[in-house]
């Protein structure tokens, strides 16, 4: 991923020109060539419809409409932009109800705060090299809420087998930055 990093465009989606500020030299600091900063929710929304991008980083708690309304309105059968795009939650509102409410809202992974390089490298590596798969229901479209696919063979107790202490796929991929 080092080498495709810096082909990535990246949207960051924050009302706080200090966090874009920090977000675009964490961003440059790993690769990352083109960081297109947005103030509102209403820009934001403009600068995806108009171009491509291939990453958003939206945070949480905006004046005016939330990054959560951001991302509902980007996967809305409604925008005329990509809403496949993948979007990146950032926020310092971990609670389970926040956590929650950006899953539904259909952010891909979710950034708390303090950020920290290393955190941002792997949840874009998450969004990079195992993206998850899109759902469409009555009342949701976006990334399958379930990290991955449930097998049930029999009633055993799963969590009884030992399992190795493997590194996540993506890690094979990417080196450190």
């Amino acid at each position: 991923m080092r080498q495709s990093i810096r082909h990535l465009s990246i949207l960051v989606v924050d009302d706080h020109r200090f966090m874009q500020q920090l977000m675009r030299a964490m961003l440059t600091g790993l690769g990352v060539r083109t960081v297109v900063p947005a103030l509102t929710v209403d820009e934001g929304l403009r600068l995806l419809t108009a171009q491509k991008f291939d990453i958003v980083i939206a945070d949480y708690l905006m004046g005016g409409p939330s990054g959560a309304e951001f991302m509902r309105l980007a996967r809305s059968e409604h925008f005329a932009g990509d809403r496949f795009v993948p979007i990146i939650a950032c926020t310092a509102d971990t609670t389970p109800r926040t956590v929650a409410a950006l899953r539904d809202a259909g952010a891909d992974e979710i950034l708390c705060k303090p950020v920290s390089a290393h955190m941002l490298w792997n949840r874009l590596a998450a969004v990079v090299n195992s993206r998850r798969r899109f759902v469409k229901t009555p009342k949701f479209f976006g990334p399958d809420r379930r990290r991955r696919a449930m097998e049930v063979k029999d009633s055993v107790e799963r969590r009884t087998r030992k399992t190795e202490h493997a590194q996540p796929s993506y890690l094979k991929v990417l080196s450190k930055p």
